[in-house]
């Protein structure tokens, strides 16, 4: 069943490579019928057609791509650079076979035609989708969506009693169990109550209800001993925001 949101998406880029098509074809047209023939391009009917129709089927892919990779909250920039990149290689690939077969022009030729052209679209592309199709995240206060198996759960900040980072991903510690998302350890902290977590380390974020105290090293770092018995790192960098937060822990 076609939802909402992806009717908008083929919509947009129905409406959108039609009026665009058109116009050039329009353009054409009447360059020609206003020149003296000598100078008339003479472009096929089709013309504007064949150069642009492509993108009549790789404009709702890009869209879905990204639609899909921000609502699981995986569209970073390196994520989003990459969906571009690779509708870029598909449409220059497909302009060099199509140019190569039907109008028997070389590929050198060909991809340095549409080398400007086709970058530009994927600009504009991506402008519409952060305009017009860009939804925000609904928001669920106090709580974190993880996956528990096959299925999905909201995970409750006051149930968190640690967080580690582990590359994109970070581990979420209750004092029970732990669960692993699929997020940076910076992007989990924008979503956090700053008066409710600190981070101790660049790996690690704490819930403040839970420090039972602090372990300080000779080397001047040190631990965060928590109340389910768990430690977690604390670096000196973190300690005296640590310590103005935790006054009565010595």
């Amino acid at each position: 069943m076609m939802t909402a949101q992806l009717k908008k998406e083929w919509l947009i880029s129905f409406a959108g490579w039609s009026a665009f098509i058109f116009f050039m074809s329009a353009t054409y047209v009447l360059y020609d019928w206003a020149m003296p023939p000598a100078e008339e391009i003479n472009n096929r009917p089709w013309w504007a057609l064949q150069e642009w129709g492509l993108w009549y089927l790789l404009t709702p892919v890009v869209f879905r791509l990204l639609t899909q990779h921000h609502q699981a909250n995986r569209l970073t920039k390196q994520k989003f650079i990459c969906i571009l990149a690779l509708m870029l290689c598909i449409s220059m690939t497909y302009q060099a076979i199509f140019d190569f077969w039907v109008l028997c022009d070389a590929i050198p030729y060909t991809m340095l035609y549409f080398a400007p052209s086709h970058p530009l679209v994927l600009f504009v592309l991506s402008y519409l989708w952060h305009t017009f199709l860009r939804t925000e995240q609904p928001l669920h206060h106090n709580t974190l969506e993880v996956e528990t198996g096959s299925t999905t759960a909201r995970l409750r900040f006051s149930d968190i009693t640690h967080i580690n980072s582990a590359s994109n991903y970070v581990e979420l510690h209750t004092e029970q169990h732990h669960y692993l998302k699929r997020i940076t350890l910076k992007q989990i902290e924008q979503q956090l109550p700053d008066t409710q977590f600190i981070r101790t380390h660049r790996s690690h974020l704490v819930n403040l209800d839970y420090v039972e105290r602090i372990h300080i090293k000779p080397s001047g770092s040190g631990l965060v001993l928590l109340k389910s018995g768990q430690s977690v790192a604390l670096s000196k960098a973190f300690k005296p925001v640590l310590k103005a937060k935790l006054k009565h822990v010595a």
